[in-house]
C-alpha cells in the first residue's frame, strides 16, 4: 500500500470546507468525509491529515491574518472559499510539517487550486504563497530551501 500525501489535502480540504460550513465536530466530519471516500481511505496518511486539520483550525485566525497583510489587491471576504481554504491548509502545513519541503506544499496547493477552484485560481494561489514564503524567511519562521542545482553551480 502506497501512501499518499495528495489524498491526505484532498481529504483536509474536504474537512475545512465542511467545518467552516457546518461547523459541526472535527471527529465527526472526518469521519464522514472518510466513509463518503473509502476508495482513497487506503492511500492516505491518516497523521498528515490530522496535524494539516488541526493546526489550520488551531491558527486560524493567525493565517488569515497573514493572507489579509499579502491580499492587498483583494477583499478577503472576496477570495473564493475553496482559495481561502487552499491557502489556510498549505500554509499551515509550511509553518507546521518541517518534514515537507515548502516547493512541494506550493506544488500541491497549485494542483489543488487547479482541481477544485477555478481556471486561474492556480495562478492566486502560487502568488499569494510564494510571497507568504518568503515572508515567513525573512520573519525566521522559515529557514530557506537550499536549490542543490545552485550548489552544485558554486562548487565547480
Amino acid at each position: 500500500m502506497k501512501i499518499n500525501r495528495r489524498h491526505s489535502r484532498e481529504l483536509c480540504l474536504q474537512v475545512l470546507y465542511s467545518y467552516v460550513m457546518t461547523l459541526d465536530p472535527i471527529d465527526q466530519i472526518i469521519n464522514n468525509i472518510k466513509n463518503a471516500n473509502i476508495e482513497m481511505i487506503e492511500e492516505y496518511d491518516e497523521d498528515f491529515l490530522n496535524i494539516l486539520v488541526i493546526k489550520t483550525i488551531k491558527n486560524m485566525e493567525m493565517i488569515d491574518d497573514k493572507i489579509k497583510q499579502r491580499a492587498k489587491n483583494w477583499n478577503f471576504d472576496r477570495i473564493a472559499l475553496i482559495d481561502k481554504l487552499i491557502l489556510r491548509q498549505s500554509i499551515a502545513e509550511l509553518l507546521f510539517c518541517e518534514d515537507v519541503p515548502p516547493r512541494v506544499t506550493i506544488a500541491e496547493a497549485i494542483e489543488l487550486g487547479k482541481s477544485y477552484s477555478t481556471d486561474d485560481s492556480h495562478i492566486f494561489i502560487n502568488g499569494m504563497l510564494d510571497r507568504i514564503y518568503h515572508d515567513f524567511i525573512e520573519e525566521g519562521k522559515l529557514m530557506p530551501e537550499i536549490d542543490f542545482k545552485e550548489k552544485k553551480e558554486e562548487n565547480k
